[in-house]
This record gives structure tokens, sequence and C-alpha cells, in this order.
């Protein structure tokens, strides 16, 4: 898989775990507003926004360095081009 396609996975998954983590707002949101703990009065949901947040931010550096790396390949294309231009 080329750099763009990892990245393009990466910003998927990235999409999906934002949305697990969307799922439990409105629990967490009423339990915050009752006084209640979100942990245990919804462990499932709690667990799987943990899970996700915690793969979410593992995933941030990875992107970032895929970024990187894309930016660079790029820049190696565009030298390679003005040298091809150039001769």
């Amino acid at each position: 898989m080329n750099t763009q396609e990892q990245l393009s996975a990466l910003e998927s998954r990235q999409l999906e775990l934002l949305a697990v983590m969307r799922e439990s707002d409105a629990h967490a949101l009423k339990c915050q507003k009752l006084g209640k703990s979100f942990a245990s009065e919804y462990p499932e949901d709690f667990a799987a926004y943990n899970a996700a947040n915690a793969e979410y931010n593992e995933n941030e550096g990875r992107v970032e360095e895929l970024k990187a790396a894309l930016a660079a390949e790029a820049a190696a294309i565009a030298e390679v081009h003005e040298e091809v231009e150039g001769e």
C-alpha cells in the first residue's frame, strides 16, 4: 500500500473512531447533568469510548508521519520534474 493509500485508510479509521466516541456523548452529557458517573451508568459505552479515544490518539502521530512522508514524496517528484525540464 502506498503512502496516500495508508493515509486514506488511517483517516477513514479516525472517522470511525470519532463516530464511536460521539455515540456515547448523549449518555455522558445526561450523566453529567444528573451528577452521575458515566462509567457506572453506561459501562459498555464508557469502555468503547475509552478504547476509541486511545486508538484515535495513538493514530494521530501516524497520520502526521504519513502526511510528512507524502509531502516529502511530492517534493522529490517536483525536484525530478525540475531536473528533467532543465535538461
